[in-house]
């Protein structure tokens, strides 16, 4: 594989700013919904980045397009860094965060995350040669989830504190032979501001040789926009394909983002350590999936691989309205972590392979825009009063598995062109 080097750099970047990135998505949901009681307040938090980052998705996809992939990389890790260590810095000197400035970082990861992987994507396709494709998406994959896994990890120890010295998992009370104390959320924004910069320098050491060819675009932002528009709807099986293979991953980020912390408080009766664990469940679950998926792909076609993929998914939402077991719900979160990036796989490797690198970052904005649609639907359906109170929230997965099963239904339709494509 040419470029290993890069690569080397660019996923080592990726796992140091990524572990810490992770903690943030995890103690602040947490930190609203049941630390400052504030469910709703978070949800329409929520909903407001969704429903702004619908005008920034199409405007990062022009500039993915348009400008040097590894300029923006940097360019993000430069602003995560100074609103995060400034946010950091102001709480040490004030002895705590207000909930604004909370807010305020968890839109800032929520809009660099938006142009983070798109751009990963875009540039990973550039210094890769098509054969490797399948390959290249799934080292993203094993990577993103490594970091999700470890973050999720690190969350449980830094947000629970003292309270996991007699941590219950699985019936069995946990007694740990050490004590680390509570982290508040200035000393982790801290570290996430310090690896955005370790990050930044790792990506500024990056030496590559372009493979794909990338024509320099020309034109204004709605020009470039409208290019990509008009090429989806040229090629309407890749926009079907794109579209609906996303349901799996717009149901996951609702749930990690919301919907969890309210289930595992609500439902289950667990605490910050349960939810930061359920994490790292999800994300082992997502490892195994990028390992072992080309094996999959020798014994049954991708677009086969994805509905039953999507179907096991929506089987486990609906038996989580009726389960009260945590251990029952760890094992759902492995195999749905399985199922998303098992899809998440499949569907960029047929990307790759139909959409010419120039045009990949437009287009991987519209669908970006259609995964934010529907995003803003659920979360708007879901922070009415009635899903937050008491175990109301079961009912959200009713929803969502119902989404999946829709989701399917023009993967069938279109079953014979899509396996030919």
């Amino acid at each position: 594989m040419k470029n290993q080097k890069a690569i080397f750099f660019l996923f080592l970047a990726n796992t140091v700013s990524g572990i810490a990135q992770g903690i943030s998505m995890i103690a602040i949901p947490w930190h609203f919904t049941s630390v400052l009681g504030m469910p709703a307040f978070f949800g329409v938090l929520y909903a407001s980045i969704t429903f702004l980052s619908l005008f920034w998705g199409l405007l990062a996809g022009s500039i993915i397009d348009k400008y040097n992939r590894k300029r923006i990389f940097m360019a993000l890790c430069a602003t995560g860094s100074i609103i995060l260590l400034s946010v950091s810095i102001s709480g040490y000197m004030a002895g705590g965060i207000h909930y604004y400035l909370a807010a305020l970082v968890f839109a800032t990861t929520y809009f660099v995350y938006s142009i983070h992987y798109p751009n990963l994507y875009a540039f990973a396709q550039e210094i890769t040669e098509p054969h490797q494709y399948g390959k290249i998406t799934s080292y993203i994959e094993i990577q993103g989830q490594m970091t999700n896994m470890l973050g999720g990890g690190m969350a449980a120890l830094l947000l629970a504190g003292p309270d996991l010295g007699s941590l219950e998992l699985f019936g069995t009370d946990l007694n740990w032979p050490f004590t680390i104390q509570k982290w508040d959320l200035h000393e982790i924004f801290m570290l996430d501001g310090i690896t955005y910069v370790l990050a930044f320098v790792l990506i500024s050491m990056m030496k590559y040789q372009r493979i794909a060819g990338k024509e320099k675009e020309e034109g204004s932002i709605m020009v470039r926009i409208q290019y990509g528009l008009n090429y989806l709807m040229q090629h309407k099986i890749i926009f079907l394909f794109g579209v609906s293979t996303f349901a799996v991953f717009v149901t996951v980020l609702v749930i990690g983002f919301y919907i969890a912390p309210i289930y595992i408080n609500n439902h289950l009766g667990g605490g910050a350590g349960v939810y930061a664990i359920s994490d790292g469940f999800f994300a082992f679950g997502a490892i195994l999936a990028g390992i072992g998926i080309h094996w999959v792909l020798k014994k049954t076609h991708s677009v086969v691989a994805i509905i039953t993929m999507s179907l096991l998914t929506a089987g486990f939402y609906f038996y989580f309205i009726e389960n009260t077991n945590i251990l029952i719900f760890f094992i759902g979160l492995f195999f749905i972590g399985m199922s998303n990036a098992g899809i998440r796989i499949l569907r960029m490797t047929w990307l790759f392979e139909n959409i010419p690198n120039n045009v990949i970052g437009r287009t991987g904005s519209v669908f970006g825009m259609t995964n934010v649609l529907f995003r803003l639907i659920l979360i708007s359906l879901f922070t009415a009063p009635f899903f937050t109170n008491e175990n109301n929230v079961i009912y959200t997965f009713l929803i969502m598995g119902a989404f999946i099963l829709c989701s399917i239904i023009p993967q069938l339709l279109y079953y014979k062109k899509l396996i030919r494509s």
